[in-house]
């Protein structure tokens, strides 16, 4: 019979993964940014901090061999969908979820891989991206 459980050494190696992948959350309100990076510091990430999509682009340079997870929370569709698409791009393995008003930006602006939530987000919802993107 085969067993579907991980192996002691594999479960070592998922614990030690979720103790260093980070996570990069973006969000103008201190307020929202705070609780989302409560919610992702739950799921076992170690947090990093941007009020902007400019300060994002500079923490991205330096952190993205270990960010697994991108938090966005977009006012303005368009810097949202840019930054998706560098990561994308740029760093594939960086899982990309951008929060948005939907009448600012079109679900189909992002790209493929990109997951979505809809203003105002719940937070289960963010915790369940949170570890999609863990594994």
């Amino acid at each position: 019979m085969v067993s579907d459980a991980p192996s002691p050494q594999e479960e070592a190696v998922g614990q030690q993964s979720r103790r260093t992948a980070r996570a990069l959350v973006i969000g103008e309100r201190e307020i929202t940014r705070h609780i989302a990076s409560t919610l992702i510091e739950e799921s076992g990430y170690h947090v990093i901090e941007a009020v902007d999509f400019l300060q994002a682009t500079a923490l991205l340079a330096r952190h993205a061999q270990k960010l697994r997870l991108v938090f966005a929370e977009a006012a303005s569709g368009e810097e949202a969908q840019e930054l998706a698409h560098q990561i994308s791009r740029d760093w594939p393995w960086i899982r990309v979820l951008v929060s948005f008003d939907p009448a600012c930006m079109r679900d189909t602006e992002l790209p493929v891989g990109a997951a979505r939530l809809r203003q105002p987000w719940y937070p289960l919802d963010l915790l369940i991206e949170a570890e999609r993107a863990m594994h």
